[in-house]
């Protein structure tokens, strides 16, 4: 038996990076039905941005030369040759001693290189009076200063966010390749276990881990294409198992990965035909953790216990296949906390917010418990060189938010 020979947290992390030979398709799609998805192409500008040079206020068009020195005391007339159209190519060619108004946005006249802001100037009919000097390029956003065209603005891999959106509805991109979302089937067993909605008899416990694995992995972006809760059967779970295999690139077979006469996830692995390389992680919670391929696909047998789930899930499986990067923030840790010595230990963490800065509340919980995942903030690790964290350390809490 294969059980314990236990793995780090990074050695796992690299042989299932190794292993993985996973490959989507990709598929068109029109931008505002993007977000979230991954990104399968570099995009390209086609377009300067701005694609001419345009004003940031409303005023006068000028030669900056024209109005160096002018104040209060020393205003500048100017002649106003005309006005700018917003959405029209401006025809004016500004020639020294003139001014064109433009509103924000406008396009430059020809000639100009710099817009005095209105409330600084007077108006008098054919002649403008301006009251306070400008340096060059004064209130202008010049052509190609945001975005040049032929230049990469989105690589290849990134997660759409809504100023991805922004950015490409800008240059006027309607359609982008994504890559589709990778696809998750999720296994729960156990003879206690029953679907939500039915009554609750003595012993028996309602299926947690469907539904909190369903929403990470929403969470990350995936698809969950199928669910399937079975009884301590090794001949149900190996026919589940198989058609899940049918569905998805990855299933998460929940509880059966110990070692007790009715956990008979590897059993069921190795009947159709995995290949089993990992059986015990050396982290808490989560140390009966198995993962394997089966041809190109993956499959994990999660710890039953939701804490344990959830943390295998959060530091391997959602960082892998869904590229999910979770938000980090520094605190100064509230109390002295024990760890395991040659195991990565991770505690759920509450944060409170003073005057002297984040601190971090540790939660003391077995991993049999769901109510400190509603609770708590986030999380922190124990490195599996230390044998533990000190009161007034500055720790990385790794946020539960998106």
């Amino acid at each position: 038996m294969k059980f314990f020979k236990t793995v780090s947290l990074d050695m796992a992390f690299n042989e299932i990076l190794d292993k993985n030979r996973i490959v989507l398709k990709t598929e068109k799609i029109e931008i505002e039905n993007s977000l979230g998805r991954v990104l399968a192409e570099d995009i390209y500008s086609e377009l300067d941005l701005p694609s001419f040079n345009r004003s940031t206020v409303d005023g006068y068009a000028v030669k900056v030369k024209d109005v160096f020195g002018a104040s209060d005391f020393s205003p500048v007339p100017l002649n106003l040759k005309g006005t700018v159209v917003m959405g029209q190519k401006s025809e004016h060619i500004l020639e020294s001693g003139s001014c064109v108004y433009i509103p924000t946005g406008g396009m430059l006249p020809e000639g100009a290189d710099g817009v005095v802001m209105i409330e600084d100037c007077e108006f008098l009919g054919d002649e403008i009076l301006i009251n306070k000097g400008i340096s060059n390029y004064s209130n202008l956003i010049l052509k190609g200063s945001e975005i040049q065209k032929n230049q990469k603005i989105i690589s290849k891999g990134e997660r759409i966010t809504s100023g991805h959106i922004g950015v490409l509805a800008s240059i006027g991109r309607k359609e982008i390749e994504i890559f589709e979302k990778i696809k998750f089937s999720i296994i729960s067993t156990g003879d206690e276990v029953v679907s939500i909605g039915s009554t609750l008899k003595i012993g028996e416990v309602y299926d947690i881990n469907t539904h909190i694995f369903s929403s990470l992995i929403e969470e990350g972006a995936g698809e969950v294409v199928h669910k399937f809760l079975v009884k301590d059967s090794l001949e149900l779970l190996s026919k589940n198992l198989k058609d899940a295999l049918e569905k998805s690139h990855v299933v998460l077979i929940s509880g059966g990965s110990s070692v007790g006469m009715k956990d008979f996830t590897e059993k069921a692995i190795e009947s159709i035909g995995g290949e089993i390389f990992i059986h015990g992680m050396a982290i808490k919670p989560g140390k009966p953790t198995i993962v394997a391929t089966y041809k190109d696909k993956f499959i994990f047998g999660m710890p039953g216990h939701p804490q344990s789930g959830v943390n295998v899930f959060r530091v391997l499986v959602e960082k892998i296949f869904l590229n999910r990067h979770r938000t980090v923030v520094l605190g100064k840790l509230t109390e002295n906390l024990y760890g395991d010595p040659g195991k990565t230990c991770f505690v759920n963490v509450s944060l409170l917010y003073t005057e002297d800065g984040i601190k971090v509340q540790p939660f003391q919980s077995k991993s049999s418990m769901i109510r400190p995942v509603l609770d708590a903030c986030g999380f922190i690790s124990i490195p599996d060189h230390r044998e533990g964290l000190y009161a007034g350390e500055i720790v990385e809490v790794i946020l539960n938010g998106k």
